[in-house]
């Protein structure tokens, strides 16, 4: 009888263990340029877009500039990897940003400082009348555009869902 309540046991906590762990999120693979592509892909734009690139290592005012611009954020402290797509046309207000963060933990605080810090017109003659600020694990997506352009950020939030598996963590 022992035994048995042995063997139970055991195989109770064998069950609980490989419980809690299918709970933990797998992060997105590949680099945020990747995944940006993906959504594009799968959510195209009718006008000619491109990747800018922004060195998170690029401390100097040029490079703080950079990220300050395309996120909001004052440095690339907590980055480790970052993608930018924009319009080629700076008369088209449109931004998609990925950015995945050092820990998962603090992924709604940059998303946070994100939505509150960037600037919709950006553009200067143009504005975004559209943002949204989306995250899953350690990646952290911006989508701001104007609806004029007969898009709707929430399209964008959803293609990232999906290839995010089906759940993100919060939206903003």
């Amino acid at each position: 009888m022992k035994k048995l309540i042995a063997m139970l046991l055991v195989l109770t906590m064998a069950v609980s263990l490989l419980t809690a762990c299918g709970t933990a999120k797998t992060p997105l693979t590949g680099t945020m340029e990747e995944n940006a592509g993906k959504i594009i892909e799968k959510c195209p734009v009718e006008f000619m877009g491109g990747f800018m690139p922004v060195d998170l290592t690029d401390t100097s005012e040029d490079g703080l500039w950079a990220v300050n611009y395309n996120t909001g954020l004052a440095s690339a402290e907590g980055l480790t990897d970052m993608a930018v797509y924009e319009s080629m046309m700076g008369s088209i207000p449109f931004s998609m940003v990925l950015v995945r963060v050092s820990d998962a933990a603090n992924a709604k605080t940059v998303a946070e400082n994100m939505k509150n810090n960037i600037d919709p017109r950006k553009w200067v003659c143009v504005e975004a009348d559209e943002l949204l600020v989306a995250g899953y694990s350690d990646t952290v997506m911006l989508i701001m555009l104007n609806s004029t352009l007969g898009l709707k950020a929430q399209n964008f939030v959803d293609t990232f869902k999906e290839i995010c598996g089906g759940e993100l963590d919060f939206t903003i």
